[in-house]
């Protein structure tokens, strides 16, 4: 009995049991490829953006300046939208920490923070960065940008507002 296998237009052609082994092991070599293939495809398609780190600086109204750290990166397979963490520290202590996230909008990057304090309350405001000079950009192009020159936005909680201008770092900010 003659039997035909075929695979991506290519025939194998078998007259027994015995001859159709080659045809079949040809055949599940091919699979096993194209299986490892599809999961370095995928493997690499999934993989994290990277986290960037650094400092930040912001003023708060009448001279009042603020600052801490903050990490982020880039939400995977959303590259205009990102999110990460922040602290705000004042005389050597961690007094805030909190999260933020935030996307690329027709003119700006927009996005949310929330917080806890020390003692438990919780704080939420908003923040912006105009895009102008960063035209066409991934967010995860600015947070790399930070580490090599400052970027500089807006907060706002209630009717408090001020400007804010990150800076990256190529080691890790404690």
């Amino acid at each position: 009995m003659i039997h035909n296998l075929r695979l991506g237009g290519k025939s194998f052609f078998a007259t027994n049991s015995c001859s159709r082994r080659p045809a079949i092991r040809t055949l599940l070599s091919i699979m096993a490829g194209l299986v490892a293939f599809l999961a370095v495809v995928c493997a690499l398609a999934q993989e994290p953006a990277q986290t960037i780190h650094g400092t930040w600086i912001a003023t708060a109204g009448r001279g009042q300046t603020l600052h801490g750290t903050w990490t982020g990166s880039a939400l995977p397979g959303h590259p205009d939208a990102a999110e990460g963490t922040w602290t705000l520290a004042s005389g050597g202590r961690m007094v805030i920490q909190g999260t933020w996230r935030a996307q690329k909008s027709r003119q700006r990057w927009e996005g949310d923070w929330t917080a806890q304090t020390a003692r438990g309350e919780s704080l939420a405001g908003s923040w912006g960065a105009d895009v102008e000079h960063w035209q066409g950009k991934t967010f995860q192009e600015l947070l790399e940008l930070t580490l090599q020159q400052e970027v500089s936005g807006w907060w706002q909680v209630g009717q408090r507002q001020g400007n804010w201008w990150l800076k990256g770092s190529p080691q890790r900010v404690r």
